[in-house]
């Protein structure tokens, strides 16, 4: 369809006007007649030359065009702004070019885009040849403008002038009366302007044009007779301000449109298919002899046909394919592979036909021959490029230059008309793509070139521009071309245009390996926009370069959104992917593209995920892609999304699918698959054994669909949830599948084949009691469901009977969940009934207030068997009507349900309107509920009358264990129970607690932020006198009177049994402190006091003081926020000494405002102060010395930001030169310098006992941690381990006789003397030292002999550190260990560490974790390790390892060192070949007792060869029987991996840690797995995070776990263990006496009251995390009830759950008897931003930050 030669149209003369005449007067004429006549004439001569040579008749109605129908705006910012995961926006219709001119009238600006080849000049020539043969009559008028002719317009026009320049009246001569002239143009004029409609203007090729369209001013109006630039008449006529109504047309290359008008409709001229392509080479090669082999070659090259898809490229294909078969009898050996290759044929092809091209005999090749004239045609072609030239003046171009090109072809002659109409002769290349290939070839054989000039000729074109963006020309594919010449097939060619020889092949080759090196370059930028990785990926193919094509391929994916892609952008995509040597994706979001381009996807073996979205890929485009996919051996991941696929596709698909074994997640959302599509689907599922998970919504499926779905869950175990959203046409259809693992036999893992942790989850689905029944059906035959939602849907009555009549069939571990439903009173009864109906009904939770929540949830097992018999067990159950508008009246139905229900542990009925009255039914209803554990009656308008029923209740009913009460009841008001006297165990015997008559249980009171009057706080306290047994009353942020206060006092002795007394915040003063203080000397039992936030200033602390040693209080006092000054801070150390029995006072006058004092239990392990932010003076701080000197077992003294002064430090000094029984001091942010530092370390030098000090000040690092390090070394000769971490130096000091140490001058502590340290081990870490710092180990190398440790990890110690290093080992001759770990390291910083490190023959462990390590450093440790008799341990965790030649070295020189004990290569890259080397030096290695093989990361491909080397590696674990410490975290060894993995551990009885995270063990594997581990009964620490274990690991946890009696360290989060999983894992808890740290986060369940209340067993747990899991305030209250005997908990972390700001402030209570608390973590949970401020600065413990 295209003429290469280009025929420009020569200005036609203008015959002479023949003007009739009559009586002496001009005839009027018709002009508009006559002036069409001449435009017809005119676009037929210009068609006859554009079309000489085009082999087949262009047709309008077989040329396709994509229509775009654009809304937005083309704008790169606002593409990019598009998420990636909604539809384009774009709607796309394939028509033809007949139709779009139909319709042109219906936009004011059309715009025809396509790739430079894509035939729209003769496209557009056809179209006026058309109109003027009358084949398009809407248009009266159609003009054809080309912009290289409007390029040579430089004068100002008016409209007609412009349009009577290229399309002049024929009749029109030089003799013509202009008068005339001017009424024609006139005419014409004015029917434009009258009928614009009827009006047509064509503008071809705006890539070409030197400027670019810009908007007219709004104001601005059109004069016609007003001359305006080309730019002004064009921009104009575009945006409709010019001749508004005619319809414009305009063609260009893809991405020069964006600065066109935003309502401009697209149309991307589609290429050839394969049946055109042949009509096309078959009508070319007509009468050819070779005719049939010629067109069977070009269909048989995958290469050359996707480059005919391109109509000029099947043109050039065509003629080079004629020459190279012309060349001998015999088809040529090789194609051209390449666009570039084809060009250099045509090139050829053209010399050759040059006489002489062909002369045999000729040493000469035919382009050597003419290298002179073709360098300067490919110059001249440069210099147009450079110039943004097209077309040349002949007067500028040498005669014999432009003989040459034009007798080649290259160049064609036409005439010019300029401005002033007068005429020129002129040439242009036959294709501007001919005059880039010539420009590259001057780039590529030039001598005067450098690598500069090549690279700014070598960029990235995008198809995305913005407005801003500079207008590009002519250079569109420029630098495809020179990526093509730099192939290997085209260095013959460009040694030819280099004279020939030696030294043309090193010059040539030179050049080519630079573009190689540009591009190499481009490959490295991993953020490449979609349409600059096309680029990149047809550079790379152009060169046919490999090694380049993995290089661009080494990405995870391509992203490649919303762009045409045509097939030979797709076919070098395919030639980038096939080079992978890693699994890569495609994502073609929004992408159009033609069914040819999947062809080239064939080859592609190493493609992970295909992406595909577009409403034009439907049934066709899925037939096509099926057959693809089971040429794709890897292929996990495929969507089809917001497309047109129907049934008929989605069971094609489907049948590929069977033959993509690797298949784990499938995508057909947004289609039109409907009910049968749905089926059609599911149906394949069985076959698909990797799948994870399939997305189908928007697919217009009913309920019934859904209900077909679900069926096939019932049928198939391994589908493990089903999620549907049922709001706009099921817009989510999601489900998810169980890992299966194929090698679980049932031998080796036991009856644990059935499902479990299964969901359904229908939301927004309204169901009538016929589709209810239908849906209990089917979820009565799946098994193992834990969870069903329903939320969103209108419920009437007769559905929840059929749905509550139906509980008994159904097996559901979790819950029913209705929330947002909308629930009837009687609905809400109906609900009620099945916790007495239903056995497994554990709870009914209702909460009618928005977001209405409503919720059945199941006991996880409720029966037990066991050989012989099967035992019932007993669940507890629990009730919640939360905001139902329940009044009195309404409790009398429900009473009689709650007397069924005898199980009932939670009745929760606060926010309703029950009043005293209602309160009074539910206390008289207490005997009858014998199981009940908890009763809230919050927010029920229960008054004062009320509390003293409660306050005599829980005198009279022995299992009320605790009442609170806030604001007298109107808000917070909940009972607390003990559990029931005797419970059922397992097996059906009833057990009977201990205490079980009740007289020893304490009871709780607490009435806060209430106003109680003096006659009720009389009543109230004459009621709780009464109580028979242990006693805390909690009166805090109370508002009373003085008269209150004395009832109070007054009645303080009669509580004989009070054991915990809180009055904070209740405004008590020095006054009453000392009545009170008199009264508790009569309560023998008290064990906590807490007065905080009470007005008692130094004067009440003093007083308090003093009677201190009189009171009996065994645990704890808190007199926090009592406005304290630094003298009443020393008032509470005071106590220290005064009272024996106080172990422990902490003070803080900061922001915190805490003061504690905490009495010695059981253990007398010494006394400890700490005093934080008290600002002490010299005064204070003498006052503290003589405190301190009556201590004399003080063992603990921490002194933190009190801004430490000279004086007082020497005050401080003395002090503990008296305290030889300190242990631990630490200084904290005090404000020291180094000299005082310096100081202190000098006159410590005496102490004889031992004392560790920790000293912590901003300044310390770099050069003063090294100064500091020194000086202290210099100054106390008892320090045997000193070592600075960030700011901190922590010091070891320790007498020795044998040592001395000779005086040295400090005038240069950094100077070499003869002193001698004894230090034995020096640390500098992370405290930001360079390797200049590193110097001063010149001093350390000389004065310390017996130093054993050297540390100085994560910092940045460079090559030049190296170098110090390096050169001061030789004189460490005892170091032991090193510890190099770095932060920024050297290439070459191990190569020069191992020349030191060699002559260390003592050194037993070496880090060099995070260094970068080149084949020379792994050649010298390969050398050296094996040397190092005594070396035991080796840390190259994180190392980079820059080649695999270096790994496989260095792994060798580790599998000789036999006696190595502690390796760790976490996330070190090997190769398979380097497992095998690492795998095979383990087995020569028996001493093994700590492996870290984390997160070994391998350079492979295939998930085959991955599994066998990772076998391989734990097949080399056997004989490992001294193991203590083994990581294998993230190496995916499945549970083909446990198998192996248990074999070794039976054996392995040392063992006390394993960590095994992110390993895809499933549930089956773990339960292999724990049952092994349950006989390593040395096991201290167990990770196995992130699996997939559930219900079955968790149960044999549960039995084995007690077993472990050292385990200290439980890490089980990520993994699905459901709230039946969670039940047995408290079960053991409950056992677990060592455990010090527990996590269970986010493990698939929000039920986990029972894990909360079975850790009130973990005495010895420090850090507990349950983050992630939903759970709500049940589980935060029993945290805050067993709390208080974590005695040596320090961390809490509860992030992410759904605990409201209740949940908080009773974690917030259960604090104050928690002083080893150190921070419950509570970010992102249910409580506001301003009260948990609030909460916050009251407990600063509580965090509810992100850090």
């Amino acid at each position: 369809m295209l003429n290469l030669t280009l025929q420009t149209e020569c200005i036609i003369d203008r015959p002479e006007e023949h003007i009739l005449q009559h009586s002496g007067k001009r005839l009027r004429r018709d002009y508009l007649g006559s002036y069409s006549t001449a435009v017809k004439t005119t676009l037929l001569q210009k068609y006859e030359r554009v079309t000489q040579g085009v082999a087949r008749e262009v047709r309008l109605d077989r040329t396709r065009v994509s229509l775009q129908h654009r809304t937005l705006s083309r704008q790169r910012e606002k593409a990019l702004s598009v998420p990636q995961d909604t539809e384009d926006s774009s709607m796309e219709d394939v028509v033809t070019v007949k139709s779009l001119l139909r319709s042109l009238s219906g936009s004011p600006l059309t715009v025809l885009l396509g790739p430079a080849g894509s035939g729209k000049t003769v496209l557009m020539h056809c179209v006026g040849q058309q109109w003027a043969l009358g084949e398009l009559p809407d248009f009266h008028l159609l003009f054809l403008l080309e912009f290289r002719q409007l390029n040579l317009v430089t004068r100002e026009m008016s409209l007609m002038e412009l349009l009577f320049h290229f399309f002049p009246r024929s009749d029109y001569s030089s003799h013509a009366h202009r008068e005339e002239e001017e009424e024609a143009g006139e005419a014409v004029l004015a029917y434009m302007q009258a009928n614009p409609e009827k009006i047509c203007v064509i503008f071809d090729g705006y890539d070409e044009f030197r400027s670019k369209f810009t908007r007219w001013e709004p104001d601005a109006s059109w004069d016609p007779q007003r001359t305006l630039s080309v730019l002004e008449l064009f921009s104009g006529l575009c945006s409709g301000r010019i001749l508004p109504g005619c319809s414009v047309l305009l063609t260009c290359r893809p991405r020069n449109t964006v600065d066109l008008p935003d309502s401009t409709m697209e149309g991307e001229l589609l290429g050839f298919d394969r049946q055109q392509v042949k009509e096309y080479a078959e009508q070319y090669f007509q009468g050819k002899g070779h005719k049939e082999d010629l067109v069977r070659h070009l269909l048989a090259s995958r290469h050359i046909l996707t480059m005919c898809y391109l109509p000029a490229l099947c043109h050039l294909c065509c003629i080079c394919l004629d020459h190279l078969f012309s060349q001998g009898p015999h088809p040529p050996p090789q194609l051209p592979a390449t666009v570039t290759q084809v060009y250099l044929q045509i090139l050829t092809a053209f010399i050759s036909k040059l006489p002489g091209g062909r002369a045999e005999g000729s040493a000469k090749r035919p382009l050597q021959r003419y290298q002179a004239e073709l360098k300067g045609v490919c110059k001249l072609a440069m210099e147009g490029l450079d110039g943004s030239s097209i077309v040349f003046c002949t007067q500028r171009v040498p005669t014999d230059l432009l003989d040459f090109a034009t007798r080649a072809g290259l160049l064609s002659q036409f005439e010019l008309t300029y401005d002033d109409r007068s005429r020129g002769a002129g040439c242009a290349f036959s294709h501007l793509a001919m005059q880039e290939f010539l420009g590259a070839l001057h780039l590529m054989t030039s001598q005067g070139i450098e690598e500069p000039q090549l690279r700014r000729k070598l960029n990235l074109k995008s198809r995305w521009t913005a407005r801003t963006d500079p207008k590009t020309v002519f250079t569109d594919s420029l630098h495809l071309y020179v990526c093509g010449l730099a192939a290997p097939a085209c260095t013959p060619y460009l040694v030819q245009l280099m004279g020939g020889g030696d030294g043309a092949s090193g010059r040539a080759q030179k050049r080519q390996g630079a573009v190689l090196k540009i591009l190499q370059s481009f490959a490295g930028y991993h953020h490449l926009s979609g349409p600059k990785l096309v680029e990149l990926c047809c550079c790379a193919l152009e060169t046919q370069d490999s090694s380049l094509a993995r290089v661009v391929a080494a990405r995870p994916g391509f992203e490649l959104r919303k762009i045409r892609l045509a097939p030979p952008d797709v076919d070098a995509l395919a030639f980038v992917v096939a080079a992978a040597t890693a699994p890569v994706g495609l994502d073609f979001g929004g992408c159009s593209m033609e069914t040819e381009c999947l062809q080239a996807l064939s080859i592609c073996r190493s493609i992970d995920y295909l992406i595909f979205r577009s409403r034009t890929f439907g049934d066709a485009f899925a037939e096509v892609l099926s057959g693809i996919l089971p040429r794709l051996p890897v292929l996990r991941r495929l969507e089809l999304i917001c497309g047109s696929l129907t049934e008929v596709g989605a069971a094609t698909l489907a049948r590929a699918l069977e033959s993509c074994p690797e298949i784990t997640d499938l995508n057909l959302s947004d289609n039109h698959l409907r009910d049968g599509g749905l089926s059609k689907v599911a149906d394949v599922f069985p076959k698909l054994t990797s799948l994870r998970s399939v997305l189908l919504g928007k697919n217009s499926c009913s309920l019934d669909g859904i209900l077909t779905l679900l069926e096939k869950m019932a049928d198939y175990p391994s589908i493990q949830a089903i999620h549907i959203d049922g709001q706009k046409e099921m817009s989510e259809i999601k489900v998810l599948f169980s890992q299966r693992s194929e090698s679980l036999s049932a031998p080796a893992f036991g009856s644990g084949s059935n499902p479990t942790g299964r969901t359904v989850r229908l939301l927004n689905c309204s169901f009538t009691a016929e589709k209810m029944n239908q849906l209990c059906q089917i979820l009565a035959r799946c098994p193992g469901l834990s969870a069903v939602d329903l939320s969103g849907g209108k419920w009437e009555n007769d559905t929840v009977q059929v749905l509550v009549g139906s509980l008994q069939t159904l097996t559901i571990s979790g819950e029913i969940v209705l929330n947002g439903s909308a629930v009837s009173p009687d609905g809400l009864e109906i609900l009620t009934r099945s916790l007495a109906v239903c056995p497994d009904v554990s709870e009914v939770d209702v909460r009618l207030k928005e977001p209405t929540k409503v919720s059945v949830l199941f006991s996880p097992a409720t029966q037990k068997h066991t050989p012989g018999k099967t035992t019932v067990k007993k669940i507890e159950k629990r009730l919640r009507l939360v905001s139902c508008g329940l009044r009195p009246p309404d409790l009398t139905s429900l009473c009689e349900t709650l007397r069924d229900c005898i199980a009932l542990t939670l009745l929760d009925v606060s926010g309703n309107a029950l009043g005293n009255k209602g309160l009074k039914k539910l206390v008289d209803l207490l005997p009858q509920l014998s199981a009940i554990q908890e009763i809230n009656v919050s927010e029920n308008a229960v008054t004062m009358e009320g509390v003293l029923v409660l306050a005599g209740t829980l005198c009279t009913f022995r299992r009320l264990q605790k009442v609170e009460i806030s604001h007298g009841g109107k808000k917070s008001l909940v009972m607390r129970f003990h559990s029931s006297g005797r419970r059922q165990s397992e097996e059906g015997q009833e057990v009977t607690h201990q205490q079980e008559n009740g007289i020893h249980l304490c009871k709780k009171f607490s009435l806060t932020h209430s106003d109680i009057q003096p006659y009720g706080m009389n009543r109230l306290c004459g009621k709780l006198s009464q109580c028979p047994g242990l006693l805390e009353l909690n009166l805090s942020h109370s508002s009373l009177s003085d008269p209150s206060i004395e009832k109070l006092l007054q009645r303080l002795p009669g509580m004989a049994a009070l054991q915990l007394l809180e009055l904070t915040q209740y405004q008590l003063t020095c006054g009453n402190v000392e009545k009170l203080s008199r009264i508790l000397q009569q309560c023998p039992r008290i064990s906590d006091l807490d007065l905080s936030g009470n007005l008692l200033r130094d004067e009440g602390v003093q007083s308090f003081v003093e009677f201190l040693p009189k009171l009996r209080i065994s645990n704890s006092v808190r007199l926090n926020d009592n406005k304290l000054t630094q003298t009443g801070a020393l008032y509470l150390v005071n106590s220290i000494s005064v009272c024996k029995r106080v172990m422990a006072v902490e003070v803080s006058l900061g922001l915190e405002m805490k003061s504690l004092i905490q009495f010695m239990q059981d253990d007398d392990s010494g006394k400890a102060l700490s005093l934080r932010e008290c600002c002490l003076g010299t005064a204070h701080l003498q006052k503290l010395s003589d405190i301190l000197q009556n201590c004399p077992r003080l063992v603990r003294l921490e002194l933190c930001c009190n801004t430490l002064q000279n004086e007082g430090v020497q005050i401080l000094q003395r002090a503990l030169r008296r305290l030889p029984s300190l242990q631990l001091l630490g200084i904290r942010n005090n404000g020291l310098s180094a000299r005082v530092i310096e100081g202190l370390m000098k006159d410590l030098d005496c102490l004889t006992n031992h004392l560790d000090i920790r000293i912590e000040e901003p300044w310390i690092k770099e050069e003063a941690a090294v100064q500091l390090v020194s000086s202290c070394l210099d100054l106390n000769s008892s320090i045997r381990k000193i070592r600075v971490h960030r700011t901190t130096v922590s010091i070891t000091l320790e007498k020795e006789d044998t040592v001395t140490t000779p005086h040295t001058s400090r005038d240069d502590p950094m100077k070499a003397t003869s002193s001698v340290w004894p230090v034995k081990s020096i640390g500098l870490v992370d405290c930001s030292l360079q390797g200049h710092h590193l110097r001063f180990l010149h001093s350390i190398s000389q004065n310390c002999p017996v130093l054993q440790e050297l540390d100085l990890s994560h910092n940045s110690i460079s090559r030049e550190g190296a170098k110090f290093l390096s050169s001061t080992l030789p004189g460490l001759a005892n170091l032991r260990r090193l510890r190099l770990g770095s932060k920024q390291t050297s290439e070459d910083g191990v190569e020069i560490l191992t020349q030191g490190l060699s002559q260390c023959p003592h050194m037993e462990s070496l880090s060099l974790a995070h260094h970068v390590i080149n084949d020379r450093g792994a050649a010298a440790l390969r050398k050296m390790l094996p040397e190092l008799q005594d070396f035991r341990a080796i840390d190259l965790s994180y190392c980079t390892i820059l080649t695999m030649a270096g790994s496989h070295d260095l792994l060798q020189g580790l599998g000789q060192c036999a006696a190595l004990e502690d390796i760790s290569l976490d996330s070190v890259q090997l190769d398979a070949e380097g497992i095998a080397l690492l795998a095979a030096g383990l087995k020569r290695m028996a001493s093994v007792r700590r492996l870290i093989l984390n997160k070994i990361s391998m350079t492979t491909s295939s998930s085959k060869q991955r599994g066998g080397a990772i076998m391989a590696l734990l097949r080399s674990l056997e004989g490992f029987h001294r193991m203590e410490e083994i990581e294998l975290d993230e190496i995916s060894m499945g549970d083909h991996g446990v198998q192996e993995l248990v074999r070794h551990l039976r054996t392995w009885k040392r063992l006390r840690r394993i960590s095994l995270s992110k390993n895809c063990v499933s549930d089956a594997g773990g339960e292999l797995l724990v049952e092994t581990l349950g006989h390593c009964t040395t096991l201290e620490e167990i990770i196995l995070s992130r699996n997939s274990l559930g219900v079955m690991s968790a149960a044999k946890l549960g039995q084995d776990l007690p077993m472990l009696q050292r385990l200290r360290v439980l890490d089980l989060s990520e993994n699905h263990f459901g709230a039946e999983g969670a039940m047995k894992l408290s079960e053991s808890l409950v056992q677990m006496k060592s455990l010090q740290k527990l996590k269970l986060i986010s493990i698939g369940t929000q039920e986990l009251t029972g894990l909360a209340a079975s850790l009130a067993h973990c005495v010895c747990a420090e850090e507990v995390s349950l983050a992630w899991n939903g759970s709500g305030d049940s589980v935060a209250m029993k945290l805050a009830e067993v709390l208080p005997h974590c005695q040596k908990l320090k961390c809490l972390d509860l992030e992410c759950n759904k605990i409201s700001l209740t949940g908080a402030e009773e974690l917030a209570k259960s604090l104050r008897s928690c002083p080893s608390v150190e921070v419950i973590r509570l970010w992102r949970n249910c409580v506001s931003s301003e009260a948990a401020e609030r909460l916050g600065t009251k407990e600063p413990r509580l965090n509810f930050s992100s850090t």
